[in-house]
């Protein structure tokens, strides 16, 4: 067993295989009760000796989890669930990097106490790994006016304040912090990069297959807000919301999913992001997105971010398996993206020669969503930035499958093998073998940024625009969108 003090009390971990872990460690009050739809406040010290060999509780969250829900959902959920975990090579350490990680999930599901998201391959190279928790769904991302927005985002800030006072009894480095995540956890990260509250608390971060624009205005976080109050039959108001059961507010929160994705048969573009549930700007804790920010000098954190190169595919899988309702929605994607002839002749002229229709969608859709944006506002960036694309796919899958979302995060962390086991899903994922060097080589790059702040290949900046293309032969390519991306140049995202 190995003990640390924080400033809330004691906290008494595993030591396991020379390293050090300890978990559900609270770095904010229970958001319920009282606090329920308001900012995260401290939680309350403790006397004695808090166990923390045990995973704490993701948010309150609809069941199911999607691309492998054993790995990556929550060990449980509950209300006391703003803790966070730490593992560490070594608390009696001074000045480690730092890297914390925030999960994704479309801001609905996951938890960063996931088995998934263990950090043991992180702290084995010299890191303490940092996994958090955050309000989900209503709780977390329901907009009902200023001091409540973006309650999700501000638990995470509250965890990053919590990291920089705390850290150092851990090992680590307060002035060496990392931030990463994916998809919703990248949305997330980029997020920070320009909240006032959150500047300071991090040093570097990392973006996976996330878009910088996946932000919505107080107009269209109140149209949400309006139809969730009515279904619940309260008023739109933190009164009206704060006594509605956990159970009830959690179903609202599937039916809103639900409801939102039926957007997508009749074109409505705003369904493309896939959740009601966005950050609000224009609000108190972020006053203007990333994306506006990137070439103005604010946020000057150097940045390494990507994508899968196949973002939907399992989505457009997953419509085209209903016969009847496939040709009905993919009419309504193609309006939605706005997929025209000049955009058609981009992607027949692209590396990929793309002719097939439903490919077509799917590429579009990827790129529409999050290749795209993340590339243009890498360009746009004055901070250091560097850029990869993740094309690896396992070889018993169909050609038309390709590095689905989501595929990368076992390689980040260089855990394949707990994937591949995880059941018939991983081993059609991963295959009979995994390409172990390609994970070895993607982990030791994010390694090599959280350490040095450089993964290992040259920034993207005009002209090479140079991108790292992760395969079994990884190598730096200029503009690997190529044709493609100059398809979508001059239209709006």
């Amino acid at each position: 067993m190995s003990r640390v003090r924080t400033e809330s009390g004691v906290v008494e971990g595993i030591e396991s295989d020379g390293l050090h872990l300890f978990r559900n460690i609270p770095f904010a009050a229970p958001p319920f009760g009282r606090h329920r739809f308001r900012p995260p406040v401290p939680p309350a010290p403790w006397a004695g000796v808090r166990d923390a060999t045990r995973p704490g509780p993701g948010a309150p969250q609809p069941p199911g989890q999607g691309l492998f829900g054993s790995v990556y959902a929550p060990p449980g959920t509950g209300e006391d669930c703003l803790t966070l975990e730490v593992c560490t090579p070594d608390p009696g350490a001074a000045n480690l990097p730092v890297m914390v990680h925030i999960h994704g999930g479309a801001y609905v599901y996951g938890a960063g106490s996931a088995a998934g998201y263990r950090g043991n391959n992180f702290a084995r190279h010299g890191i303490v790994h940092v996994g958090i928790n955050y309000r989900l769904g209503i709780d977390g991302f329901l907009y009902l006016g200023e001091g409540t927005d973006n309650l999700g985002l501000r638990d995470q800030t509250a965890a990053l304040e919590w990291v920089r006072r705390n850290i150092a009894a851990f090992g680590g480095d307060p002035g060496q912090v990392t931030i990463f995540g994916q998809s919703g956890g990248a949305v997330s990260v980029l997020n920070h990069l320009a909240m006032p509250a959150s500047r300071g608390l991090f040093t570097r971060a990392i973006a996976q297959s996330g878009n910088p624009a996946a932000t919505v205005e107080p107009v269209e976080a109140m149209r949400i807000m309006r139809q969730v109050a009515r279904r619940l039959r309260v008023p739109a108001t933190v009164e009206g919301m704060r006594d509605v059961p956990i159970g009830r507010t959690v179903a609202a929160t599937e039916a809103a999913l639900a409801r939102f994705g039926r957007g997508l048969a009749v074109g409505d573009r705003r369904v493309l992001l896939l959740s009601p549930f966005r950050t609000v700007h224009g609000a108190e804790s972020l006053p203007v997105p990333a994306g506006r920010l990137a070439g103005t000098g604010a946020a000057e954190v150097p940045l390494l971010t990507g994508t899968v190169r196949n973002e939907a595919v399992d989505l457009v899988t997953m419509i085209a398996s209903t016969a009847w309702l496939a040709p009905l929605i993919r009419r309504g994607l193609r309006s939605a993206i706005g997929v025209d002839r000049t955009l058609r002749d981009a992607y027949r002229a692209g590396p990929r020669r793309i002719t097939d229709a439903s490919a077509l969608v799917e590429a579009a859709w990827s790129d529409w969503g999050f290749r795209i944006p993340t590339l243009r506002f890498a360009a746009a960036r004055s901070a250091p930035t560097w850029v990869y694309e993740f094309h690896w796919q396992s070889p018993t899958r169909p050609p038309m499958l390709g590095a689905s979302h989501g595929l990368d995060l076992c390689f980040v962390r260089d855990d394949v093998e707990l994937v591949a086991t995880a059941g018939e899903e991983g081993r059609e994922l991963l295959g009979t073998q995994q390409p172990r060097g390609l994970a070895e080589t993607m982990h030791k790059a994010w390694v090599r940024f959280a350490t040095t702040g450089d993964p290992g290949w040259p920034r993207y900046a005009t002209p090479d625009r140079a991108t790292m293309v992760f395969d079994t032969s990884s190598r730096v390519v200029p503009d690997a969108a190529g044709m493609e991306r100059r398809g979508w140049d001059k239209r709006k995202l």
